[in-house]
């Protein structure tokens, strides 16, 4: 019984809309609407096939640590000095960051939000367009790595529409990103860890009152 569900292609298309549909049903306010969704895909998963193995939580070592800080480093660069200026270029205009930055200065607020964002975008978004999307793909497409990869980017980069034109092209690059980084590692732990890293530089900067140096 349990196979049989497992390797439903229908089955799977419906289980992987769910979630995505539910980013757009405010049914919580930040960060636990995306944490939220994270519970739901845990529930699917283990539904599906009874343990979470498809969501490829490995263990965390020293090595994994070394290894997610010396990728973000390295995203951090290119995306910063490279990607972004190039994109802000080609289209005139900077990613919409201005959500951000009412951050600039308050401490309360930047701790408060920095650990909204590690549950909501770090760990929620993670699970849900990296482990689940990608665990579901294979069973639709099998393993169309590249394909999965491009399918998780779009729809990462979807929901930061409100972030413009830049910010949507940025998104979806980042998305390219983690997703070469997940299929590379396979543990889900270390996209947690590189995006966390990612999104906390970048909060640190919006406190800073640097939110420009992003455009």
């Amino acid at each position: 019984m349990t196979t049989k569900l497992s390797n439903n292609k229908l089955l799977s298309l419906v289980l992987l809309a769910i979630p995505l549909v539910l980013i757009y049903v405010p049914f919580a306010k930040f960060p636990w609407h995306i944490g939220g969704i994270g519970l739901v895909v845990l529930l699917l998963t283990w539904l599906q096939d009874r343990n979470l193995k498809a969501l490829n939580f490995k263990t965390i070592t020293g090595k994994t640590i070394l290894t997610a800080i010396v990728l973000w480093i390295i995203l951090e660069l290119s995306m910063d000095f490279i990607v972004q200026p190039l994109i802000t270029r080609i289209l005139n205009e900077p990613a919409d960051y201005g959500v951000f930055a009412g951050l600039e200065g308050k401490t309360k607020t930047y701790w408060k939000m920095l650990g909204y964002m590690w549950i909501s975008a770090a760990i929620g978004e993670e699970l849900l367009f990296r482990g689940y999307v990608f665990a579901q793909l294979k069973k639709i497409i099998g393993d169309q790595k590249l394909v999965s990869i491009l399918i998780s980017a779009v729809l990462f980069s979807v929901p930061h529409l409100y972030q413009g034109t830049a910010g949507l092209i940025t998104t979806f690059i980042f998305g390219l990103a983690f997703g070469f980084i997940y299929v590379r590692y396979q543990n889900l732990y270390l996209n947690i860890i590189v995006h966390g890293l990612i999104d906390s530089f970048f909060l640190t900067m919006a406190y800073l009152g640097y939110l420009s140096f992003f455009g």
